[in-house]
């Protein structure tokens, strides 16, 4: 299994393979931006696009990353996660691990925390990997 950052200059040939992950996140937030404003940030660098593959299963899902500057930190975001059904499992356990390549990825950035935009029913996942419920962010220091 993979989690591979796209670079800035790949967005627009692997978007159409993975938007579909993103739509779904998307269509259940409150207005706050559609596909293609997302696209658009992605173009422009304002965020990051990775994807989750492995070679028997192929691509499991996408996240959408952003780097968020604070007046005394800088975080980590990942407002948008898409996989397919059932692996969410699998999205927790790659990724979240403190070597997993997105941590690592943030923390080069200066990153000291990675705040996530969950549902409820995504929280079980997340204590073994030490989130902690805020509000409806959960956040995860970056060491």
């Amino acid at each position: 299994m993979k989690l591979i950052r796209i670079e800035q200059n790949c967005v627009e040939v692997t978007w159409p393979y993975v938007k579909h992950f993103i739509k779904k996140p998307v269509d259940r937030s409150m207005n706050e931006r559609d596909i293609d404003d997302v696209y658009l940030s992605l173009l422009h660098n304002q965020m990051q696009l990775w994807v989750l593959a492995s070679e028997e299963e192929g691509i499991l899902g996408a996240c959408i990353t952003q780097l968020i500057q604070y007046p005394k930190c800088k975080a980590l975001s990942l407002p948008l996660v898409g996989t397919k059904p059932h692996t969410i499992s699998k999205w927790y356990e790659y990724t979240m691990d403190d070597n997993s390549p997105l941590l690592q990825w943030g923390k080069e950035q200066g990153a000291v925390r990675l705040e996530c935009y969950v549902r409820d029913g995504w929280l079980k996942y997340t204590k073994k990997f030490n989130f902690k419920k805020y509000y409806t962010t959960i956040v995860k220091e970056i060491e």
